[in-house]
């Protein structure tokens, strides 16, 4: 039996006294991108190719599915905006030349069931357009959606390509974060059922993102799933950037300048090459793709962002896979909990990071994992915000009720000894398993002492597993460590 976890949010939602809106539930199980129509669908756990999109999304693209049903009901690469049907909705020409910016956003307007706003950036900081957005009503056209409204200005100054969302403290509205061009000022813009709040709370942090090529504009601004960090890269001046975001007022703070290895033109101006990035379900890894590097390779680099502390992090720098063959451009954390990575040119397949809570070769990069047929991906995947809800397999016999319980495995790796920590689990019997990623189960021995229990590991062979903890009730908790000999 396979649950999906939104399913257990919506039973929550039945049968429960509870307030906050949930934004992100099945929006993410539609992507389009690529210049031949490639995408992605995902459904109870599983994924599958679709080769039936129908425009050039070569750079920045995003794709918004019902957040009951996930049904498809439009996509855009910032020039045009197709319907389910995968045709254009009437007078839905945004910004010219929209599919080389970096990043497009579709947010659903808060306390809206058929409004969705698109976010719009402009091209490497001098195409004029600056932040933008516009509005789709899904109602329209017979359900096929129609523009509402298109070009209201969010920010009359020049931007960068840069554009993401977080979720309000409050449950209900959302933060759009983006970044002026040629400053160093954050903005965030507070996102209500009102709409837009176009007076932004600035953020004046971090490097300038400006240079006499504009390419400062270009990469990827990313939230953690938890809403609790930002992380940062331009495709000049080196290093990946990471701060604290605060939910409730839309600052950012505490900058964290970690060093990523730097390339160089034909001036010798230092230049990154950083474009993609990507945190993990738990917010503690983040990864970064170097398209062109001083070698002459493509990759995708790991952090550890969980100490909050620069040296630890810039010390936890691990490339997970490096190639001359290609170069390797977004990330995005895909419902299924797993990291895809577009790779281009001429390839049809897009890169996976199995494990992305995993450190090292154990978050299982698989270079060639999902083939899109005929089809490209470009340099873009689907820029939805960040989302904290995901697919998640239950074994059979296990009740579908999720636990409030707080449940932390270290050391992660470990070699002999997992130490589990309980949060609010009662003292009542429970079971711990262990499966590995094929699904073999290990029942192995444990002691417990006060909130803890010492699970003995040294018998399993060097790999990724998941740790499965079973209450008197028959609630499961999930959690993933791997093993290092």
């Amino acid at each position: 039996m396979k649950i999906h976890f939104y399913q257990f949010i919506l039973l929550t939602l039945l049968t429960c006294s509870f307030t906050p809106v949930l934004f992100a539930q099945h929006q993410a199980d539609t992507w389009y991108f690529g210049t031949d129509g490639a995408g992605l669908r995902f459904s109870e756990c599983q994924v599958t190719t679709l080769t039936n999109g129908h425009f050039e999304g070569y750079e920045g693209v995003a794709t918004i599915s019902d957040k009951i049903t996930g049904e498809l009901l439009f996509y855009t690469n910032s020039e045009w905006v197709m319907n389910k049907m995968h045709d254009t909705i009437p007078n839905s020409n945004l910004i010219v030349n929209g599919n080389t910016i970096t990043q497009v956003l579709i947010l659903q307007k808060p306390g809206s069931n058929t409004i969705y706003y698109i976010i719009t950036s402009e091209v490497q900081g001098f195409s004029g357009q600056h932040y933008r957005y516009h509005a789709v009503d899904i109602s329209m056209n017979g359900g096929l959606g129609g523009m509402l409204f298109k070009d209201s200005v969010l920010y009359n100054m020049p931007s960068t390509e840069k554009i993401t969302a977080i979720k309000h403290n409050n449950g209900n509205d959302l933060w759009i974060v983006g970044h002026e061009y040629n400053t160093n000022n954050f903005l965030s813009f507070h996102y209500t059922a009102s709409g837009i709040n176009t007076t932004p709370v600035v953020s004046a942090i971090g490097k300038v993102h400006g240079d006499p090529s504009t390419a400062s504009a270009v990469g990827e601004l990313k939230a953690s799933p938890n809403g609790q960090k930002i992380a940062c890269v331009t495709l000049y001046h080196p290093n990946i950037e990471l701060f604290d975001f605060n939910k409730s007022t839309g600052v950012l703070s505490n900058l964290l300048t970690i060093p990523a290895m730097a390339g160089y033109d034909g001036l010798n101006y230092p230049i990154s090459n950083l474009y993609g990035l990507s945190f993990s379900k738990n917010s503690k890894m983040l990864y970064a793709t170097q398209w062109l590097s001083s070698d002459s390779l493509s990759k995708i680099i790991q952090f550890n962002v969980s100490s909050n502390d620069s040296i630890q992090i810039s010390n936890s720098k691990f490339t997970i896979f490096s190639t001359s063959e290609k170069n390797l451009y977004s990330l995005k954390l895909a419902p299924d909990e797993k990291i895809y990575v577009a790779q281009n040119p001429t390839k049809h397949f897009l890169g996976r990071i199995n494990f992305p809570d995993s450190v090292g070769l154990s978050c299982g990069y698989v270079d060639s994992a999902i083939s899109l047929g005929s089809s490209h991906s470009g340099w873009g995947l689907n820029n939805l915000m960040e989302y904290d809800e995901y697919c998640t397999e239950i074994p059979d016999g296990i009740s579908p009720e999720i636990s409030s319980t707080i449940i932390e495995v270290h050391p992660n790796p470990c070699s002999d000894r997992l130490v589990v920590t309980f949060g609010n689990l009662s003292t009542a019997v429970y079971e711990i398993r262990v499966r590995s990623v094929t699904g073999q189960l290990f029942l192995l021995p444990f002691s417990r002492i006060h909130s803890q229990a010492l699970v003995d590991v040294h018998n399993l062979p060097s790999g990724v597993y998941l740790l499965q903890i079973v209450d008197e009730h028959k609630r499961i908790n999930n959690r993933k460590f791997s093993v290092v000999h």
